[in-house]
Protein backbone atom coordinates (compact mmCIF):
# COMPACT_ATOMS: atom_id res chain seq x y z
CA UNK A 1 0.00 0.00 0.00
CA UNK A 2 2.92 2.32 0.33
CA UNK A 3 3.49 3.03 -3.56
CA UNK A 4 -0.61 3.26 -3.44
CA UNK A 5 -0.45 5.66 -0.79
CA UNK A 6 2.45 7.85 -2.72
CA UNK A 7 1.73 7.68 -6.06
CA UNK A 8 -2.43 8.57 -5.24
CA UNK A 9 -1.31 11.71 -3.27
CA UNK A 10 0.58 12.79 -5.76
CA UNK A 11 -1.90 12.32 -8.35
CA UNK A 12 -4.51 13.69 -6.00
CA UNK A 13 -2.53 16.63 -5.55
CA UNK A 14 -3.22 17.42 -9.69
CA UNK A 15 -6.34 16.21 -9.61
CA UNK A 16 -7.60 18.87 -6.58
CA UNK A 17 -5.89 21.90 -8.70
CA UNK A 18 -7.12 20.23 -11.80
CA UNK A 19 -10.77 20.47 -10.03
CA UNK A 20 -10.21 23.63 -8.98
CA UNK A 21 -9.61 25.29 -12.43
CA UNK A 22 -12.55 22.60 -13.93
CA UNK A 23 -14.65 24.49 -11.65
CA UNK A 24 -13.67 28.08 -12.54
CA UNK A 25 -14.04 26.94 -15.88
CA UNK A 26 -17.27 24.60 -16.69
CA UNK A 27 -19.16 26.34 -13.63
CA UNK A 28 -18.41 30.11 -13.81
CA UNK A 29 -16.13 31.04 -17.04
CA UNK A 30 -17.54 28.80 -19.98
CA UNK A 31 -21.06 29.42 -19.23
CA UNK A 32 -20.85 33.02 -18.88
CA UNK A 33 -18.37 34.22 -20.94
CA UNK A 34 -18.44 31.96 -24.03
CA UNK A 35 -22.53 30.63 -23.39
CA UNK A 36 -24.39 27.28 -22.24
CA UNK A 37 -25.02 25.90 -25.85
CA UNK A 38 -20.99 25.80 -26.65
CA UNK A 39 -20.35 23.91 -23.37
CA UNK A 40 -22.72 21.30 -24.23
CA UNK A 41 -21.35 21.16 -28.15
CA UNK A 42 -17.82 20.88 -27.33
CA UNK A 43 -18.94 18.11 -24.71
CA UNK A 44 -20.85 16.42 -26.96
CA UNK A 45 -17.70 16.32 -29.01
CA UNK A 46 -15.64 14.96 -26.62
CA UNK A 47 -17.60 11.99 -25.98
CA UNK A 48 -19.22 11.05 -29.30
CA UNK A 49 -15.47 10.88 -30.31
CA UNK A 50 -15.19 9.05 -26.80
CA UNK A 51 -17.21 5.79 -28.74
CA UNK A 52 -15.37 5.97 -31.86
CA UNK A 53 -12.20 5.83 -29.68
CA UNK A 54 -13.40 2.48 -28.50
CA UNK A 55 -13.60 1.26 -31.62
CA UNK A 56 -9.96 3.38 -33.07
CA UNK A 57 -7.78 1.99 -30.09
CA UNK A 58 -9.54 -1.72 -31.05
CA UNK A 59 -10.40 -1.88 -26.84
CA UNK A 60 -6.33 -2.02 -25.97
CA UNK A 61 -6.60 1.01 -23.28
CA UNK A 62 -6.99 -2.23 -20.06
CA UNK A 63 -4.52 -4.64 -22.37
CA UNK A 64 -2.07 -2.41 -21.99
CA UNK A 65 -2.22 -2.07 -18.17
CA UNK A 66 -2.89 -6.09 -18.13
CA UNK A 67 -0.07 -7.38 -20.33
CA UNK A 68 2.16 -5.19 -19.57
CA UNK A 69 3.84 -7.25 -16.98
CA UNK A 70 5.13 -9.86 -19.34
CA UNK A 71 6.92 -7.74 -21.65
CA UNK A 72 8.46 -5.32 -19.15
CA UNK A 73 12.15 -5.47 -20.18
CA UNK A 74 13.77 -2.21 -20.18
CA UNK A 75 16.99 -2.75 -21.77
CA UNK A 76 14.94 -4.95 -24.58
CA UNK A 77 12.84 -1.57 -24.86
CA UNK A 78 9.69 -3.87 -23.34
CA UNK A 79 9.68 -5.81 -26.54
CA UNK A 80 8.19 -2.89 -28.93
CA UNK A 81 5.57 -3.09 -26.63
CA UNK A 82 4.49 0.64 -27.13
CA UNK A 83 5.72 1.08 -30.89
CA UNK A 84 3.34 -2.28 -30.98
CA UNK A 85 0.42 -0.39 -29.23
CA UNK A 86 0.95 2.67 -31.08
CA UNK A 87 0.78 1.02 -34.65
CA UNK A 88 -2.20 -0.30 -33.73
CA UNK A 89 -3.77 2.72 -32.89
CA UNK A 90 -3.12 4.59 -36.08
CA UNK A 91 -4.72 2.22 -38.52
CA UNK A 92 -7.67 2.23 -35.57
CA UNK A 93 -7.91 5.91 -36.08
CA UNK A 94 -7.75 5.95 -39.78
CA UNK A 95 -10.58 3.32 -39.87
CA UNK A 96 -12.61 5.41 -37.38
CA UNK A 97 -11.99 8.28 -39.66
CA UNK A 98 -13.81 6.51 -42.45
CA UNK A 99 -16.65 5.52 -40.22
CA UNK A 100 -17.27 9.18 -39.15
CA UNK A 101 -17.82 10.49 -42.61
CA UNK A 102 -19.89 8.18 -43.56
CA UNK A 103 -22.28 8.23 -40.18
CA UNK A 104 -22.27 11.69 -40.91
CA UNK A 105 -25.63 12.19 -42.75
CA UNK A 106 -27.21 9.41 -39.87
CA UNK A 107 -26.01 11.75 -37.20
CA UNK A 108 -27.93 15.12 -38.66
CA UNK A 109 -30.80 12.93 -38.86
CA UNK A 110 -30.75 12.61 -34.82
CA UNK A 111 -30.01 15.99 -33.79
CA UNK A 112 -32.50 17.65 -35.63
CA UNK A 113 -32.75 20.74 -33.95
CA UNK A 114 -31.48 23.94 -35.89
CA UNK A 115 -29.08 24.80 -33.09
CA UNK A 116 -27.70 21.26 -32.82
CA UNK A 117 -27.88 21.08 -36.86
CA UNK A 118 -25.58 24.09 -37.06
CA UNK A 119 -22.85 23.42 -34.62
CA UNK A 120 -22.63 19.49 -36.02
CA UNK A 121 -22.56 20.82 -39.36
CA UNK A 122 -19.98 23.33 -39.28
CA UNK A 123 -17.63 21.34 -37.17
CA UNK A 124 -18.21 17.96 -37.59
CA UNK A 125 -14.35 17.88 -38.81
CA UNK A 126 -13.07 18.33 -35.06
CA UNK A 127 -14.35 14.85 -34.24
CA UNK A 128 -11.41 13.31 -36.04
CA UNK A 129 -8.71 15.57 -34.20
CA UNK A 130 -10.52 14.85 -30.83
CA UNK A 131 -10.60 11.17 -31.82
CA UNK A 132 -7.13 11.20 -32.79
CA UNK A 133 -5.56 13.26 -30.02
CA UNK A 134 -7.33 11.86 -27.45
CA UNK A 135 -6.29 8.12 -28.64
CA UNK A 136 -2.58 9.14 -28.35
CA UNK A 137 -3.17 10.94 -25.30
CA UNK A 138 -5.29 7.73 -23.56
CA UNK A 139 -2.16 5.25 -24.85
CA UNK A 140 0.59 7.63 -23.47
CA UNK A 141 -1.32 7.90 -20.01
CA UNK A 142 -1.73 4.05 -19.54
CA UNK A 143 1.59 2.77 -20.61
CA UNK A 144 3.06 5.25 -18.15
CA UNK A 145 0.10 4.06 -15.56
CA UNK A 146 1.47 0.52 -16.52
CA UNK A 147 5.10 1.53 -15.57
CA UNK A 148 4.06 3.37 -12.59
CA UNK A 149 4.32 6.94 -13.27
CA UNK A 150 0.90 7.92 -13.16
CA UNK A 151 1.46 11.60 -11.62
CA UNK A 152 2.76 13.33 -14.77
CA UNK A 153 -0.02 11.89 -16.86
CA UNK A 154 -2.56 13.49 -14.10
CA UNK A 155 -0.91 16.67 -14.57
CA UNK A 156 -1.12 16.62 -18.27
CA UNK A 157 -4.85 15.92 -18.49
CA UNK A 158 -6.09 16.81 -15.26
CA UNK A 159 -4.47 20.56 -14.72
CA UNK A 160 -2.62 21.47 -18.19
CA UNK A 161 -5.50 20.70 -20.42
CA UNK A 162 -7.94 22.19 -17.92
CA UNK A 163 -5.44 25.79 -17.53
CA UNK A 164 -5.37 25.31 -21.47
CA UNK A 165 -8.99 25.45 -21.75
CA UNK A 166 -8.76 28.36 -19.39
CA UNK A 167 -6.58 30.45 -21.55
CA UNK A 168 -9.24 29.71 -24.25
CA UNK A 169 -11.70 31.13 -22.56
CA UNK A 170 -10.42 34.40 -22.07
CA UNK A 171 -9.04 34.93 -24.93
CA UNK A 172 -12.09 34.61 -26.38
CA UNK A 173 -14.18 36.81 -23.63
CA UNK A 174 -10.98 39.43 -24.28
CA UNK A 175 -12.08 39.55 -27.70
CA UNK A 176 -8.56 37.92 -29.62
CA UNK A 177 -10.32 34.86 -30.89
CA UNK A 178 -13.78 34.18 -32.40
CA UNK A 179 -15.85 31.76 -31.27
CA UNK A 180 -15.50 29.74 -34.53
CA UNK A 181 -11.57 30.20 -33.49
CA UNK A 182 -12.22 29.35 -29.46
CA UNK A 183 -14.31 26.04 -30.85
CA UNK A 184 -11.38 24.95 -33.32
CA UNK A 185 -8.84 25.43 -30.58
CA UNK A 186 -10.53 24.09 -28.24
CA UNK A 187 -10.86 20.72 -29.64
CA UNK A 188 -7.05 20.87 -30.49
CA UNK A 189 -5.65 21.69 -27.77
CA UNK A 190 -4.90 17.87 -26.54
CA UNK A 191 -2.07 18.18 -28.73
CA UNK A 192 0.00 19.89 -26.38
CA UNK A 193 -0.69 17.60 -23.19
CA UNK A 194 0.44 14.53 -26.01
CA UNK A 195 3.85 16.01 -26.55
CA UNK A 196 4.17 17.07 -23.22
CA UNK A 197 3.53 12.93 -21.77
CA UNK A 198 5.77 11.90 -24.67
CA UNK A 199 8.75 14.21 -23.51
CA UNK A 200 8.51 12.97 -20.52
CA UNK A 201 8.35 9.19 -21.62
CA UNK A 202 11.56 10.37 -23.62
CA UNK A 203 13.01 12.07 -20.19
CA UNK A 204 12.68 8.96 -18.36
CA UNK A 205 14.12 6.57 -20.89
CA UNK A 206 11.05 4.96 -22.02
CA UNK A 207 9.82 6.23 -25.13
CA UNK A 208 10.54 3.31 -28.03
CA UNK A 209 8.57 3.93 -30.88
CA UNK A 210 10.63 0.95 -32.67
CA UNK A 211 7.63 -1.28 -33.71
CA UNK A 212 7.46 -4.48 -32.02
CA UNK A 213 6.22 -6.86 -35.12
CA UNK A 214 7.33 -9.45 -33.04
CA UNK A 215 4.65 -9.40 -30.74
CA UNK A 216 2.37 -11.29 -33.66
CA UNK A 217 4.63 -13.88 -33.21
CA UNK A 218 4.13 -15.00 -29.45
CA UNK A 219 2.14 -16.81 -27.58
CA UNK A 220 0.88 -13.48 -26.20
CA UNK A 221 -0.73 -12.08 -28.90
CA UNK A 222 -3.91 -14.37 -29.56
CA UNK A 223 -4.65 -13.12 -25.65
CA UNK A 224 -4.17 -9.92 -26.41
CA UNK A 225 -6.25 -9.95 -29.37
CA UNK A 226 -8.95 -11.96 -27.64
CA UNK A 227 -9.44 -9.77 -24.39
CA UNK A 228 -8.97 -6.71 -26.47
CA UNK A 229 -11.62 -7.86 -28.85
CA UNK A 230 -14.22 -8.58 -25.70
CA UNK A 231 -12.90 -5.15 -24.00
CA UNK A 232 -14.19 -3.30 -27.21
CA UNK A 233 -17.58 -4.17 -26.58
CA UNK A 234 -17.60 -4.41 -22.88
CA UNK A 235 -16.27 -0.63 -22.63
CA UNK A 236 -18.58 0.60 -25.05
CA UNK A 237 -21.49 -0.60 -22.89
CA UNK A 238 -19.98 1.12 -19.65
CA UNK A 239 -19.37 4.48 -21.69
CA UNK A 240 -22.86 4.23 -22.81
CA UNK A 241 -24.20 3.75 -19.64
CA UNK A 242 -22.26 6.58 -17.76
CA UNK A 243 -22.12 8.97 -21.18
CA UNK A 244 -25.18 8.57 -23.34
CA UNK A 245 -27.20 10.90 -21.48
CA UNK A 246 -25.13 13.61 -22.70
CA UNK A 247 -25.43 12.39 -26.14
CA UNK A 248 -29.24 12.13 -26.37
CA UNK A 249 -30.12 15.67 -24.36
CA UNK A 250 -29.18 17.41 -27.24
CA UNK A 251 -31.41 14.91 -29.51
CA UNK A 252 -33.93 14.99 -27.37
CA UNK A 253 -33.67 18.76 -25.97
CA UNK A 254 -30.75 20.94 -27.29
CA UNK A 255 -27.43 22.20 -26.64
CA UNK A 256 -28.66 24.42 -23.97
CA UNK A 257 -29.94 22.08 -21.88
CA UNK A 258 -27.18 19.82 -22.58
CA UNK A 259 -24.85 22.70 -21.22
CA UNK A 260 -26.63 22.81 -17.75
CA UNK A 261 -26.48 19.18 -17.67
CA UNK A 262 -22.76 19.47 -18.12
CA UNK A 263 -22.57 21.95 -15.21
CA UNK A 264 -24.18 19.64 -12.61
CA UNK A 265 -23.01 16.61 -13.81
CA UNK A 266 -18.92 18.02 -13.05
CA UNK A 267 -19.95 18.77 -9.67
CA UNK A 268 -21.09 14.94 -9.30
CA UNK A 269 -17.76 13.58 -11.15
CA UNK A 270 -15.95 15.41 -8.58
CA UNK A 271 -16.66 12.58 -6.50
CA UNK A 272 -15.18 10.16 -8.23
CA UNK A 273 -11.79 11.98 -8.51
CA UNK A 274 -10.01 9.89 -5.04
CA UNK A 275 -11.47 6.96 -6.86
CA UNK A 276 -9.70 7.57 -10.61
CA UNK A 277 -6.51 8.94 -8.79
CA UNK A 278 -6.02 5.74 -7.14
CA UNK A 279 -7.09 3.70 -9.72
CA UNK A 280 -4.07 4.88 -11.69
CA UNK A 281 -1.36 2.76 -9.78
CA UNK A 282 -3.97 0.23 -8.37
CA UNK A 283 -4.31 -0.77 -12.09
CA UNK A 284 -0.80 -1.83 -12.31
CA UNK A 285 -0.83 -3.58 -9.43
CA UNK A 286 -3.69 -5.63 -9.78
CA UNK A 287 -2.91 -6.75 -13.48
CA UNK A 288 0.12 -8.02 -11.44
CA UNK A 289 -1.30 -9.72 -8.78
CA UNK A 290 -3.40 -11.41 -11.01
CA UNK A 291 -0.57 -12.72 -12.78
CA UNK A 292 0.78 -14.15 -9.61
CA UNK A 293 -2.09 -15.62 -8.90
CA UNK A 294 -1.78 -13.60 -4.95
CA UNK A 295 -5.46 -13.35 -3.97
CA UNK A 296 -4.38 -12.39 -0.70
CA UNK A 297 -3.02 -8.81 -2.36
CA UNK A 298 -5.97 -8.79 -4.43
CA UNK A 299 -8.61 -8.86 -1.22
CA UNK A 300 -6.44 -6.61 0.40
CA UNK A 301 -5.88 -4.26 -1.89
CA UNK A 302 -9.75 -3.98 -2.77
CA UNK A 303 -11.24 -3.76 0.29
CA UNK A 304 -8.98 -1.18 1.35
CA UNK A 305 -9.04 1.41 -1.65
CA UNK A 306 -12.79 1.01 -1.58
CA UNK A 307 -13.15 2.07 2.11
CA UNK A 308 -10.83 5.00 1.14
CA UNK A 309 -12.33 5.87 -2.17
CA UNK A 310 -16.24 6.00 0.15
CA UNK A 311 -14.84 7.80 2.71
CA UNK A 312 -13.96 10.74 0.64
CA UNK A 313 -16.65 10.46 -2.05
CA UNK A 314 -19.34 10.76 0.85
CA UNK A 315 -17.72 13.82 2.44
CA UNK A 316 -17.58 15.41 -0.79
CA UNK A 317 -20.84 14.05 -1.55
CA UNK A 318 -22.21 15.70 1.70
CA UNK A 319 -20.44 18.61 0.64
CA UNK A 320 -22.35 19.15 -3.06
CA UNK A 321 -25.77 18.36 -0.75
CA UNK A 322 -25.60 21.80 1.44
CA UNK A 323 -24.68 24.01 -1.05
CA UNK A 324 -27.04 23.58 -3.92
CA UNK A 325 -28.72 26.63 -3.32
CA UNK A 326 -25.49 28.50 -3.30
CA UNK A 327 -24.34 26.60 -7.17
CA UNK A 328 -27.79 27.83 -8.35
CA UNK A 329 -26.69 31.31 -6.78
CA UNK A 330 -23.09 31.46 -8.80
CA UNK A 331 -24.51 29.87 -12.05
CA UNK A 332 -27.47 32.31 -11.93
CA UNK A 333 -31.47 31.36 -12.05
CA UNK A 334 -31.78 30.02 -15.34
CA UNK A 335 -29.49 26.56 -13.88
CA UNK A 336 -31.84 26.07 -11.21
CA UNK A 337 -33.77 23.60 -13.82
CA UNK A 338 -31.47 21.45 -13.54
CA UNK A 339 -30.19 21.78 -9.79
CA UNK A 340 -31.05 18.18 -8.68
CA UNK A 341 -28.87 16.53 -11.32
CA UNK A 342 -26.17 17.03 -8.86
CA UNK A 343 -27.76 14.77 -5.79
CA UNK A 344 -28.94 12.02 -8.29
CA UNK A 345 -25.94 11.43 -10.50
CA UNK A 346 -23.72 12.12 -7.06
CA UNK A 347 -25.91 9.22 -5.54
CA UNK A 348 -24.66 6.98 -8.54
CA UNK A 349 -20.99 7.72 -7.99
CA UNK A 350 -21.38 6.59 -4.39
CA UNK A 351 -22.79 3.62 -5.69
CA UNK A 352 -19.26 2.92 -7.81
CA UNK A 353 -17.20 4.01 -5.50
CA UNK A 354 -18.73 2.21 -2.53
CA UNK A 355 -18.04 -0.93 -5.12
CA UNK A 356 -14.33 -0.01 -5.49
CA UNK A 357 -12.40 -1.31 -8.51
CA UNK A 358 -14.80 -4.31 -9.35
CA UNK A 359 -14.83 -3.43 -12.73
CA UNK A 360 -10.92 -3.54 -12.94
CA UNK A 361 -11.15 -7.08 -10.62
CA UNK A 362 -12.77 -9.05 -13.72
CA UNK A 363 -11.45 -7.02 -16.83
CA UNK A 364 -8.00 -8.47 -15.44
CA UNK A 365 -9.54 -11.86 -14.59
CA UNK A 366 -9.52 -14.82 -16.38
CA UNK A 367 -12.91 -14.48 -16.69
CA UNK A 368 -13.10 -11.24 -18.48
CA UNK A 369 -15.75 -11.89 -21.10
CA UNK A 370 -18.47 -11.82 -18.71
CA UNK A 371 -18.57 -8.50 -18.29
CA UNK A 372 -19.48 -7.68 -22.07
CA UNK A 373 -22.24 -9.63 -20.89
CA UNK A 374 -23.36 -6.83 -17.86
CA UNK A 375 -21.96 -4.12 -19.83
CA UNK A 376 -24.08 -4.97 -22.45
CA UNK A 377 -27.33 -5.79 -20.80
CA UNK A 378 -27.16 -2.16 -19.13
CA UNK A 379 -26.38 -0.44 -22.20
CA UNK A 380 -29.83 -0.95 -23.52
CA UNK A 381 -31.39 -0.40 -20.25
CA UNK A 382 -29.55 2.92 -20.32
CA UNK A 383 -30.80 3.95 -23.64
CA UNK A 384 -34.31 2.99 -22.70
CA UNK A 385 -34.26 4.59 -19.23
CA UNK A 386 -32.76 7.63 -20.88
CA UNK A 387 -35.22 7.90 -23.27
CA UNK A 388 -38.02 7.40 -21.15
CA UNK A 389 -36.61 9.69 -18.15
CA UNK A 390 -35.38 12.28 -20.44
CA UNK A 391 -38.98 12.09 -21.86
CA UNK A 392 -40.76 12.50 -18.98
CA UNK A 393 -38.61 14.49 -16.25
CA UNK A 394 -35.92 16.54 -18.78
CA UNK A 395 -32.42 16.63 -17.65
CA UNK A 396 -33.16 15.81 -14.15
CA UNK A 397 -34.86 12.68 -15.49
CA UNK A 398 -31.46 11.75 -17.58
CA UNK A 399 -29.16 12.14 -14.40
CA UNK A 400 -31.74 9.65 -12.55
CA UNK A 401 -31.62 6.71 -15.38
CA UNK A 402 -27.77 7.24 -15.36
CA UNK A 403 -27.96 6.76 -11.61
CA UNK A 404 -30.01 3.60 -12.01
CA UNK A 405 -28.11 1.88 -14.33
CA UNK A 406 -24.56 2.76 -12.49
CA UNK A 407 -26.43 1.30 -9.40
CA UNK A 408 -27.34 -2.21 -11.07
CA UNK A 409 -24.50 -2.52 -13.21
CA UNK A 410 -22.38 -2.49 -9.75
CA UNK A 411 -24.89 -5.14 -8.05
CA UNK A 412 -24.68 -7.31 -11.49
CA UNK A 413 -20.58 -7.14 -11.02
CA UNK A 414 -20.48 -7.99 -7.41
CA UNK A 415 -23.17 -10.55 -7.35
CA UNK A 416 -20.53 -12.08 -9.71
CA UNK A 417 -16.93 -11.77 -8.31
CA UNK A 418 -18.47 -13.06 -4.99
CA UNK A 419 -19.67 -16.20 -6.40
CA UNK A 420 -16.88 -17.22 -8.62
CA UNK A 421 -13.86 -15.22 -6.48
CA UNK A 422 -15.90 -15.03 -2.91
CA UNK A 423 -14.20 -11.20 -2.86
CA UNK A 424 -16.25 -7.86 -1.82
CA UNK A 425 -14.97 -4.66 -0.08
CA UNK A 426 -18.01 -4.05 2.20
CA UNK A 427 -17.01 -3.45 5.74
CA UNK A 428 -18.62 -2.14 9.14
CA UNK A 429 -16.68 1.13 8.41
CA UNK A 430 -18.36 1.40 5.49
CA UNK A 431 -21.58 1.97 7.40
CA UNK A 432 -20.26 3.86 9.67
CA UNK A 433 -18.96 6.78 7.12
CA UNK A 434 -22.28 6.80 5.54
CA UNK A 435 -24.41 7.51 8.87
CA UNK A 436 -21.57 10.04 9.61
CA UNK A 437 -22.82 11.12 6.54
CA UNK A 438 -26.24 11.61 7.08
CA UNK A 439 -25.31 12.97 10.40
CA UNK A 440 -23.73 16.24 8.76
CA UNK A 441 -26.44 16.27 6.81
CA UNK A 442 -28.81 16.74 9.52
CA UNK A 443 -26.40 18.92 11.43
CA UNK A 444 -26.72 21.34 8.37
CA UNK A 445 -30.25 22.15 8.82
CA UNK A 446 -29.16 23.70 12.05
CA UNK A 447 -26.24 26.19 10.84
CA UNK A 448 -28.18 29.43 9.85
CA UNK A 449 -28.05 30.45 5.86
CA UNK A 450 -25.91 33.65 5.48
CA UNK A 451 -27.30 36.25 3.48
CA UNK A 452 -24.78 38.56 3.21
CA UNK A 453 -23.06 36.75 0.41
CA UNK A 454 -22.94 33.02 -1.03
CA UNK A 455 -19.19 32.94 -0.75
CA UNK A 456 -19.67 33.84 3.21
CA UNK A 457 -22.41 31.22 3.32
CA UNK A 458 -20.21 28.13 1.47
CA UNK A 459 -17.34 28.79 3.50
CA UNK A 460 -19.10 28.43 7.00
CA UNK A 461 -21.12 25.87 5.87
CA UNK A 462 -18.76 23.78 4.34
CA UNK A 463 -15.73 24.00 7.04
CA UNK A 464 -18.31 23.03 9.58
CA UNK A 465 -19.29 20.38 8.01
CA UNK A 466 -16.15 19.10 7.23
CA UNK A 467 -14.36 19.50 10.13
CA UNK A 468 -17.26 17.54 11.83
CA UNK A 469 -17.27 14.59 8.85
CA UNK A 470 -13.24 14.76 9.46
CA UNK A 471 -13.11 14.66 13.05
CA UNK A 472 -15.15 11.80 13.75
CA UNK A 473 -13.70 9.92 10.77
CA UNK A 474 -10.14 10.34 11.91
CA UNK A 475 -10.70 10.20 15.68
CA UNK A 476 -12.98 7.34 15.55
CA UNK A 477 -10.81 5.65 12.78
CA UNK A 478 -13.52 4.74 10.55
CA UNK A 479 -10.99 5.37 7.84
CA UNK A 480 -7.64 4.08 8.82
CA UNK A 481 -5.39 4.78 6.48
CA UNK A 482 -6.59 8.31 6.27
CA UNK A 483 -6.11 8.45 10.19
CA UNK A 484 -3.16 6.88 9.72
CA UNK A 485 -2.09 9.16 7.45
CA UNK A 486 -3.13 11.86 9.63
CA UNK A 487 -1.50 11.04 12.82
CA UNK A 488 1.99 10.78 10.75
CA UNK A 489 2.18 14.11 9.65
CA UNK A 490 1.07 15.55 13.27
CA UNK A 491 3.80 13.94 13.86
CA UNK A 492 6.48 14.77 11.68
CA UNK A 493 5.22 18.74 12.01
CA UNK A 494 5.33 18.14 16.16
CA UNK A 495 8.99 16.99 15.81
CA UNK A 496 10.13 19.96 13.60
CA UNK A 497 8.70 21.91 16.34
Amino acid sequence: MGSIKRQGIGSGVFMIIGLIVGFVNNSILFPRFVGKEVLGFTQWLVELSGLFILLSSFGSNAAIIRFFPYFKNKEQQHGGYLGFMFIMRTVGIVLSAALIFLLKGFILRIYQSEQSQHYIETYYGLLIVVLALTCYLELLENYLAALFRPRVPTFFRDVFARLTALALILAYYFGYISLGQFIILYAWRFVLSVLGLAFFAKYIGELHFSPGLGIFRTPFFKQIASYSFYSVFATIGSKITTKIDILMIPALLDFSYGGIYVVYSFFASVITIPHQGIAKIASPILADAWKREDFAQIRDLYSRTALDTFTAGVLIFVGLAINLENIVAILGEEYRIGQYVAIYLGIGQLAHTVNGYNGLLINYSPKYRYDLAFKAMTAVLTVLTNYIFIKAFGITGAAMATALTIILINVFIQAFLYRHYHMHPFSVNMLKVAITGALCLGVNYFIPVIHYHYIFDILVRSSVITILFLGLAIGLRLAPDYADYFWKMVGMIWKRR
